[in-house]
C-alpha cells in the first residue's frame, strides 16, 4: 500500500511548476532574480539544498520539500538506521529563503561559494523544483547528459 500511495504522490502535480532554462546574474548581495514565469506574486519562502556533490543548488517550496521527506521516511527499501541517517543529513543542509516581491532569492554565500555561483548563473526548470548552477558547469553537464535526453526520448516516442 506505501509503494502505490509514494507513486501516486509522484504523479500527482506540484504546486508549482517550473520548466526552462534561465541566465541571470547574482548581485553583490548573493540576490538571485526568480524568473517572472515562475514566480507568484507575493513574496515566497523557498528551502535551498545543495545537491549531495555540490554541483548545483536545489530550490523548491517548503512543500514539496515536506513531500520529498516524506516520501523517505516512509520509503521500506531503505532500512531505518539509512532512513535516520539520510534525513538527518537532509535536513541539516537545508536552508531557508526567501524571494521578495521582487522576486530576489538571497543566496546564502557559503552555498554560492561551496557551489561555485558567482556572476551569471543558469536556472533550470524541473517540475515543483529548480536548479541554480555555476554557468559553466551547467553548459558541460548539458553537454554530457544531451545524449542521455535524446536516448529517453527516442524510447517513449518523443
Amino acid at each position: 500500500m506505501d509503494q502505490l500511495h509514494l507513486r501516486m504522490d509522484s504523479l500527482s502535480p506540484p504546486q508549482h511548476f517550473y520548466a526552462g532554462e534561465f541566465r541571470h546574474s547574482i548581485d553583490e548581495k548573493n540576490r538571485i532574480t526568480v524568473p517572472s514565469r515562475w514566480r507568484r506574486n507575493e513574496a515566497e519562502e523557498f528551502i535551498l539544498l545543495p545537491e549531495a556533490n555540490h554541483l548545483f543548488l536545489l530550490v523548491m517550496s517548503p512543500e514539496e520539500f515536506a513531500g520529498m521527506s516524506g516520501a523517505v521516511e516512509s520509503n521500506q527499501a531503505v532500512s531505518a538506521h539509512d532512513r535516520r541517517i539520510f534525513l538527518r543529513h537532509l535536513h541539516s543542509r537545508a536552508q531557508h529563503g526567501a524571494a521578495d516581491r521582487q522576486g530576489r532569492l538571497v543566496l546564502p554565500e557559503e552555498l554560492c561559494k561551496k557551489i561555485g555561483l558567482k556572476e551569471e548563473v543558469a536556472l533550470v526548470g524541473g517540475r515543483g523544483r529548480f536548479e541554480i548552477w555555476n554557468l559553466q558547469r551547467w553548459k558541460r553537464a548539458h553537454e554530457e547528459e544531451t545524449p542521455t535526453y535524446q536516448h529517453v526520448a527516442n524510447v517513449i516516442g518523443l
